[in-house]
């Protein structure tokens, strides 16, 4: 099944069917002046396979803007990002779980993570999922960030740095997903943690190439895609369009967020065509 690929990663790599194979894509018409850009990431990856595609630098440093999924310079984001992981009143979910689910839950967590479901059950049960698939799926100790690199780059030729959304929307999300679907996808990140190291190798692999059929592929093998891509992609894709036109008619931008929400009917690039924009991909 795998469904704890879908948390972790659903929101990275469900690329669509498009002809070429690019991460990168301009857009211009519709009345602006200068093209504006995205750029699909993903938000954790070894060193060893972290690149820059061609032409990143150089967009960079022909844009005013850089905007992220949400604005990490923010100086309370830590915070917020905490408060939202938390369970309402503290609450731990190891009364949630059968003994056996405890035992491997718990030693899952005290060999990736440093401290066990005494220290971290209080966390919501999609949060502790998704940081496992992360640091049981990379071998690497230290992953490396896009977004953290674009911010850097962005802070030395001096762009501002913005969000699509709040950290607050973002986190409010995953709370719309049953518990008990939540709570299935945290013993699959333990049960399953094999199987979903192998599929991160694959799209990693697959991103690398920046093979957009190849990562549409896979994604069709998530059988559990369909269930919540609504939630996690398309409703998102919708609210971010207005912001991004606000944006490109007053000034030049590039837009960098998961990967996975490039592609497909009512993925940002379609949504930007239908909305009177050129988007063509950059290579």
């Amino acid at each position: 099944m795998r469904k704890i690929s879908l948390i972790a990663l659903l929101v990275l790599f469900a690329i669509t069917s498009f002809a070429q194979n690019s991460l990168v894509w301009k857009i211009s018409g519709n009345g602006i002046e200068n093209p504006s850009y995205l750029f699909g990431t993903i938000h954790a990856i070894c060193p060893d396979d972290f690149f820059l595609p061609e032409k990143l630098d150089e967009i960079i440093k022909s844009t005013d803007n850089l905007y992220l999924e949400v604005d990490m310079t923010d100086p309370q984001l830590g915070q917020k990002m905490q408060m939202g992981m938390m369970n309402p009143q503290m609450k731990n979910i190891k009364a949630d779980l059968s003994e056996e689910q405890q035992k491997l839950i718990d030693a899952a967590l005290i060999k990736y993570m440093g401290g066990g479901l005494a220290q971290l059950g209080a966390l919501k049960p999609w949060a502790l999922a998704s940081m496992l698939a992360i640091k049981s799926g990379l071998d690497c100790p230290a992953p490396s960030s896009y977004e953290m690199e674009l911010i850097k780059l962005a802070k030395a030729n001096e762009k501002s740095v913005n969000g699509l959304e709040t950290i607050e929307a973002q986190l409010a999300l995953f709370d719309d997903i049953p518990y008990d679907q939540q709570l299935e996808w945290l013993v699959e990140a333990v049960t399953e943690m094999e199987d979903n190291k192998a599929l991160l190798a694959q799209l990693i692999a697959a991103y690398k190439n920046q093979d957009v059929k190849a990562l549409y592929k896979l994604m069709l093998e998530q059988e559990e895609m369909e269930k919540f891509a609504e939630v996690l992609l398309d409703e998102r894709n919708e609210n971010w369009i207005p912001v991004m036109t606000k944006a490109m008619g007053e000034s030049t931008n590039i837009f960098a967020f998961g990967a996975g929400h490039l592609g497909g009917e009512k993925g940002v690039l379609n949504l930007l065509k239908k909305a009177g924009y050129k988007v063509e991909a950059v290579n």
